[in-house]
C-alpha cells in the first residue's frame, strides 16, 4: 500500500503605509486547503480584520469560516491569546484548523518584530553576542523559558536566572 501526503504552508507579513501589518497565510495539504488574511493595527497589536477561505476541510464545523473568523476581530496579540482564540473559534463547536491559522498569523506578527533584534546579535565576538542576548532578555522577560535558547540551563541565560 502506498500512502501519500502533501503539505505546503506559506506565510508573509507586510508593513502597510497606514501603520498596520497585513499577514497572509496559506496552507495546502491532502486534507485541508485554506487561506487567511489578517490585518493588525500597530502599536497595540489589535486584530482589525480577518478574511479566510476554506476550499477543503476535514471538519464540517469549518464550513462557516467567515462567521467564525469575525469573532477574533478586536482581539489583541498578547498574553492569553491562545486561550482566547481557542474559546472563540476553536473547541468542539468551532474549527481547530482556523484557530491554528489565526494563532500562526499572530506568531508571525511577533516574529516580525523579533527577527531584526536577533539579526542584530549575530555580529561581534561570542561574548558580545551573549551580552546582547542577555540585554534583550532583560528588556523582554517574557522570553525566559519561551524556547530552548532561553531555557534555565542555556549558556545564554548564565548569570541571569
Amino acid at each position: 500500500m502506498i500512502l501519500s501526503f502533501l503539505r505546503n504552508k506559506v506565510m508573509d507579513v507586510q508593513q502597510e503605509k497606514g501603520g498596520s501589518l497585513r499577514i497572509f497565510w496559506r496552507l495546502t495539504e491532502t486534507f485541508l486547503d485554506a487561506s487567511l488574511e489578517m490585518q493588525v493595527r500597530l502599536p497595540d497589536l489589535e486584530i482589525t480584520g480577518v478574511w479566510g477561505k476554506l476550499q477543503r476541510a476535514p471538519h464540517k464545523e469549518c464550513g462557516s469560516a467567515a462567521e467564525l473568523l469575525s469573532k477574533v476581530v478586536g482581539v489583541r496579540v498578547g498574553p492569553g491569546l491562545r486561550k482566547i482564540v481557542e474559546g472563540l473559534i476553536g473547541g468542539p463547536a468551532g474549527c481547530p484548523e482556523l484557530a491554528e491559522a489565526v494563532l500562526e498569523c499572530c506568531n508571525s506578527v511577533i516574529l516580525h518584530f523579533t527577527v531584526p533584534q536577533l539579526q542584530a546579535t549575530e555580529t561581534g565576538t561570542e561574548e558580545e553576542r551573549r551580552e546582547r542576548f542577555q540585554a534583550m532578555v532583560r528588556f523582554n522577560p517574557r522570553l525566559v523559558r519561551s524556547c530552548v535558547a532561553f531555557a534555565d540551563d542555556s549558556p545564554l541565560m548564565e548569570g541571569l536566572v
